[in-house]
């Protein structure tokens, strides 16, 4: 995240490194953090605009996105401003008892959302596991939204204790005043690499291989499920279209997660553990890492709607102004009369056919 801004700062300062961007950079990623901020915001208000007005999109996943779209929301809304402020203006903090709270609770509330996001993402995969790979051990308790969204929450709070106790206001030699960053010592003599060691672990590295894991194993499931009898042309058609499109969504997924998020947090293991090598780099490959992690937040409310059918139809009724029951209704007649008239009474087939498909909403 941005938080390490001022830490990579100090370091590069004192290795030599030019202290800051140059103009052509700051224009640069000032337009690329601009138009992330409006992406962002008007894509996750959008996600929670479809989700209150359109009930066909309120399941458990849609309110799951609710959590991740209210957490990129305050990255676009807080973090990224503050990224701006510390690009143009070196991070100079308010001083005084208010600068000491506003600079802890600041970069408290970057981590947390962080961790809100990756949690959303990570019990996504985990509801879906058991819902194709274990149907009959789904916990329905822990599967309502209001208990998930306190979890995520307090869960991501209590991640993010350690920035909370080491983000304090710091005297930097480059800059008039106090500035907010991080003092290591708190957490011990191997502070640095104790805090960034923490971070890459649980917030990246340990929900992804869990998220990789589970949708490989959702993958096979779907992959070497046999249907019972003997099914039609029509059915197997269907499933097959269904295999295929649940699997480039759940790759999709994981890996936009990985790629947005892989440079930050290499960067914070270069802090850590190789700061000769990290004093070399050009200044502007540290805010590169930094707004690749923060795109995540504009990319995700787009990225489902577009992967996710009952939001894409919901999103286009939404821009049309028109109602999508009505039209997903009308083609659900449509097929019922032609498959009733093909398949005449085959109830049997008919029942199968209606199972696959709520198998395959199951992930929509």
């Amino acid at each position: 995240m941005n938080t390490t801004i001022n830490t990579t700062d100090t370091e590069n300062s004192s290795d030599g490194q030019s202290p800051g961007p140059s103009s052509l950079h700051k224009t640069i990623f000032t337009v690329l953090y601009s138009m992330t901020i409006f992406v962002a915001v008007v894509g996750n208000l959008l996600l929670i605009f479809i989700i209150k007005r359109r009930p066909e999109t309120r399941s458990l996943t849609g309110f799951l996105f609710v959590n991740m779209a209210v957490a990129d929301l305050l990255v676009a809304l807080i973090a990224i401003p503050v990224n701006l402020h510390i690009l143009h203006g070196g991070g100079v903090w308010a001083t005084g008892m208010f600068g000491n709270v506003t600079c802890s609770l600041t970069f408290f509330t970057f981590y947390v959302t962080l961790s809100a996001s990756i949690l959303s993402l990570l019990i996504m995969s985990v509801d879906r596991y058991f819902a194709v790979a274990r149907p009959l051990h789904r916990f329905e308790t822990f599967r309502k939204a209001r208990v998930l969204t306190v979890f995520i929450w307090l869960s991501a709070m209590l991640f993010s204790i350690p920035a909370a106790i080491i983000w304090r206001l710091v005297h930097w030699p480059q800059t008039e005043g106090l500035v907010c960053g991080p003092k290591y010592e708190e957490l011990g003599k191997f502070g640095t690499r104790v805090f960034y060691t923490y971070l890459v672990l649980i917030m990246y590295l340990i929900p992804l291989i869990i998220i990789i894991t589970l949708y490989s194993r959702i993958c096979l499931t779907l992959w070497h499920r046999s249907m019972p009898g003997e099914a039609s042309s029509e059915i197997e058609k269907r499933n097959e279209i269904t295999k295929r499109r649940v699997v480039r969504m759940l790759v999709i997924i994981t890996a936009v997660f990985a790629l947005c998020w892989f440079p930050t947090h290499f960067f914070h293991l270069l802090i850590a553990y190789r700061p000769d090598v990290l004093s070399k780099l050009p200044y502007y490959v540290m805010i590169l890492c930094f707004w690749l992690g923060h795109a995540n937040s504009a990319v995700n409310p787009w990225l489902y709607m577009m992967l996710n059918e009952k939001f894409r139809i919901a999103l286009s009724a939404t821009v049309r102004g028109r109602d999508p029951r009505m039209r997903s209704g009308s083609n659900r007649t449509q097929s019922t009369t032609k498959y009733t008239s093909i398949k005449g009474g085959n109830s049997f087939k008919t029942r199968q056919s209606n199972r696959e498909k709520s198998k395959a909403e199951t992930f929509m």
